[in-house]
């Protein structure tokens, strides 16, 4: 295999591994510390979540990722009749295939917290909901 093709090969795998990565650490982040998260406001708590998210992938991919291409090394390079453009369109199409799970999958987490966070109240089941002056003026 070109090294330009298995460059781009690597990449995708550490791309990909990252942003596992980022979606686990986020999501963790968010579960275990859901009671630190209430003395924030909703966007410094999404900023502040995504931070350490990122910091926690980024370490944790330099090491994982080593290990990862080592177990599928056989498989990911065999095809030696791969071009170089071939292997960047194929990263290309991964990374953003990934990136945008990992987008839909933070979107979600986030929907669920700020559902735990702050319950809906029902107000039509309400027994103290007060009707405008001019609705109750028309009965």
């Amino acid at each position: 295999m070109d090294q330009i093709a298995q460059g781009y090969r690597i990449g995708l795998f550490e791309a990909i591994i990252l942003l596992l990565l980022f979606l686990l650490a986020f999501g963790t982040l968010t579960v275990i510390a859901r009671d630190r998260w209430h003395t924030l406001g909703t966007t410094e708590s999404l900023l502040a979540r995504l931070a350490a998210a990122v910091v926690l992938a980024s370490v944790a991919v330099g090491g994982l990722s080593g290990v990862i291409l080592n177990l599928v090394q056989g498989a990911a390079f065999s095809d030696n009749t791969i071009s170089p453009v071939a292997a960047r369109n194929q990263a290309v199409l991964g990374i953003g295939l990934a990136l945008a799970v990992t987008i839909v999958g933070i979107i979600r987490i986030e929907m669920y917290h700020r559902r735990l966070v702050s319950p809906p109240t029902q107000e039509e089941d309400a027994d103290w909901k007060v009707e405008p002056p001019e609705v109750a003026g028309r009965r």
